[in-house]
């Protein structure tokens, strides 16, 4: 691929050219004259214009990085063409700001995987994924790339699917319709941008996300009625589980009886995503755990009296389990909000 190379949102590839005019920044690393000093620049500009992270390279040298950002209605577009690199949010880097986003590469000519949460997914050139900047991850980018990044604020995110972190480093196929309907709408969203007046774009944002909510949760094939209502269920359950999180006594076996399902079916619903029912309610009280310890208004509870509050009855096993999720313990995860 030509190293001047930039996505056109318009047609869904890569072109060579100028990219949009109305772009607010561009950023070029070949303006660095000494190469060893390239990868910390590329660093540095990333960092700023996206949020805390490191970041390392397989390749001898690194040599291309170039970088465009669009803003549109509080997403954060950009476009990266970069050799290769691996980019990683370690603990440390979470909090230091107090902002939250999911980011979504979409990259275009050659494959990426994303690590987080125990989980790691291949995104192709079309596909839909994701990582939140609120866990540690792994980005890697094996081949020199061009690659749009969405930075999406997590709020508007979470206000359509609450169960969001759950579902990070999973691809959405690009053969799903919902997926390639999303993309559709981004670009035409992008392409207008400069036209638009703020009540436009504010409901075009608004369309976005709900749009986005569609491709991430709607199967995009439906092999038998069976998979369409256990995807029914599915929502069912995950909407029980957000009004009863805090809930000690929230088991499958009280979600089974509430909602009219056995506990063997709503095992198998779960199971057909590589998951258990225990490891999303608990990955999910460990969030809410994370809310407390970062809020202020929580500032004078003890770690314990936070455990039991996010509804776990054993402080010692929240202790470990939050360490799994987050990679470090709710007392280092609370100084680290609290600076």
């Amino acid at each position: 691929m030509d190293d001047r190379t930039e996505f056109d949102f318009v047609n869904n590839q890569f072109v060579g050219g100028q990219v949009h005019a109305d772009a607010e920044a561009k950023i070029d690393v070949g303006s660095v004259s000494r190469i060893g000093s390239r990868l910390a620049a590329w660093r540095d500009y990333l960092n700023a214009y996206y949020y805390p992270l490191d970041l390392s390279t397989p390749a001898s040298l690194f040599e291309v990085g170039r970088l465009t950002v669009q803003d549109v209605a509080s997403i954060r577009i950009g476009v990266l063409h970069s050799d290769p690199m691996t980019v990683e949010r370690h603990p440390t880097h979470i909090g230091r700001y107090g902002e939250d986003f999911f980011m979504m590469p979409m990259p275009g000519s050659a494959s990426l995987q994303l690590v987080q949460r125990g989980r790691e997914c291949e995104v192709r050139p079309g596909d839909l994924a994701f990582i939140g900047t609120g866990d540690p991850y792994v980005y890697k980018q094996p081949t020199r790339n061009s690659v749009a990044a969405i930075r999406l604020p997590a709020d508007m995110v979470r206000a359509r699917i609450p169960w969001i972190d759950d579902m990070t480093a999973l691809q959405c196929p690009k053969e799903q319709p919902l997926v390639s309907l999303f993309q559709d709408f981004l670009r035409s969203v992008v392409r207008n941008s400069t036209t638009l007046s703020d009540p436009q774009a504010g409901f075009l944002r608004s369309s976005l996300f709900d749009l986005l909510a569609l491709a991430l949760t709607v199967p995009g094939t439906v092999a038998s009625d069976e998979t369409s209502v256990r995807f029914a269920h599915r929502q069912r359950i995950l909407r029980f589980i957000e009004e009863h999180v805090c809930d000690p006594g929230l088991t499958s076996a009280t979600i089974a009886r509430d909602l009219g399902l056995s506990p063997r079916y709503i095992q198998k619903i779960f199971a057909a995503r590589g998951e258990t029912l225990t490891e999303v309610i608990r990955r999910r009280r460990v969030a809410e755990a994370q809310r407390m310890l970062s809020s202020g208004n929580f500032a004078r509870r003890s770690i314990e009296e936070i455990s039991y509050s996010a509804g776990f009855l054993d402080a010692a096993y929240f202790s470990r389990v939050f360490r799994q999720e987050t990679g470090m313990s709710p007392g280092e995860y609370r100084r680290l909000h609290a600076r």
